[in-house]
């Protein structure tokens, strides 16, 4: 009697569980710019791209939070590492807290183009990079996308020869941009961007270097009168999800979301590129000389820069024969 009750219950629970209609698995998302930034479609876009993807093709939604609101990049990116969010906009300087190896992929003139770089994220390089960053933070990449794409020099002379960097006070950021601007003869100052205006107009800083984007976004045109296209660093970030939580999916959800996360990239590099024309038209159109550099003087640049920059990596990265194979695979992807 014991045994046939235990089977009405089982079955019972079985059949339950069939009846029962299935729980719905919410992706939040962390998000650095509020929602409508104009000028920053590229990512915020994006992830609404993902969004709309993931939430047409199967019972899971995405919840955008935008603004800042689940705490500064560094703090959204742990949250992700933990599962407490599942993804968040951490980009390439985030992810070099975690993940050291990724930094090579800053290396002054490694890429020659967006197109080339890529090829190099989208090929056996970038692949095998993900996969090592998947087993070392449990971050799985989804693809890599474009920040704004190349990062320039601008400062209130022309900039149109390596010498002309000479004794300027640059505004950069870490080891890996200071490194190469002091190679140049200039000297760099760690000015937080939230100081970045200021500092321009009092003078504590002569220039800085970021992309068009970013440069016009805080009006820098009002305080910086040329804008060089050095090109010298590509900006990306790593679509990135908690990979426990993915794990977790059935293949029809996880298939869901990459297919989503292909769509948001090809969004994310198109809009990029978009975006930035107008940017450099807003700019000129706002006082700025736009500099352009032919390849022979953007080839006296790297001379300089890079070798300063990969002496650093070989002493801070993890994986140092990296760095040839990533210069490796550029070359072959022009």
């Amino acid at each position: 009697m014991k045994t046939l009750i235990r089977s009405i219950v089982l079955a019972s629970a079985v059949m339950a569980a069939a009846a029962a209609p299935s729980i719905a698995q919410e992706i939040k998302v962390g998000l650095a710019l509020p929602q409508n930034a104009k000028g920053f479609d590229f990512v915020n876009g994006m992830y609404e791209t993902f969004k709309a993807e993931v939430e047409a093709n199967s019972d899971m939604t995405v919840d955008l939070v935008y603004a800042g609101a689940l705490g500064a990049p560094n703090e959204r990116l742990n949250q992700m590492r933990r599962g407490v969010i599942q993804m968040s906009d951490a980009a390439d300087g985030n992810f070099a807290t975690i993940h050291r190896d990724i930094q090579i992929l800053n290396m002054p003139y490694l890429f020659s183009s967006e197109q080339t770089a890529w090829a190099v994220f989208d090929g056996p390089f970038g692949q095998a990079l993900a996969e090592d960053v998947r087993e070392k933070t449990g971050i799985r990449v989804l693809g890599w996308w474009e920040s704004g794409g190349f990062k320039h020099f601008s400062a209130n002379k022309a900039i149109k020869t390596p010498a002309d960097m000479e004794n300027l006070k640059m505004r950069v950021l870490g080891p890996l941009a200071t490194i190469p601007v002091e190679a140049l003869g200039a000297s760099a100052a760690p000015v937080a961007f939230s100081e970045l205006y200021t500092s321009l107009k009092t003078g504590v800083v002569d220039g800085q270097d970021n992309s068009v984007s970013i440069f016009n976004l805080v009006k820098l045109y009002e305080v910086q009168s040329h804008l060089t296209l050095t090109g010298h660093t590509y900006a990306f970030g790593p679509l990135g999800i908690n990979d426990r939580f993915f794990s977790s999916l059935d293949e029809s959800k996880q298939k869901a979301i990459t297919d989503a996360a292909a769509k948001a990239i090809a969004f994310n590099r198109a809009k990029s590129r978009e975006m930035e024309a107008g940017a450099i038209a807003f700019a000129k159109d706002n006082g700025v000389t736009v500099i352009e550099l032919d390849q022979d003087t953007k080839t006296a640049f790297r001379d300089i820069m890079q070798p300063a920059a990969i002496g650093w990596l070989k002493e801070n990265v993890d994986t140092p024969e990296l760095i040839d194979e990533a210069i490796a695979a550029a070359k072959a992807a022009e």
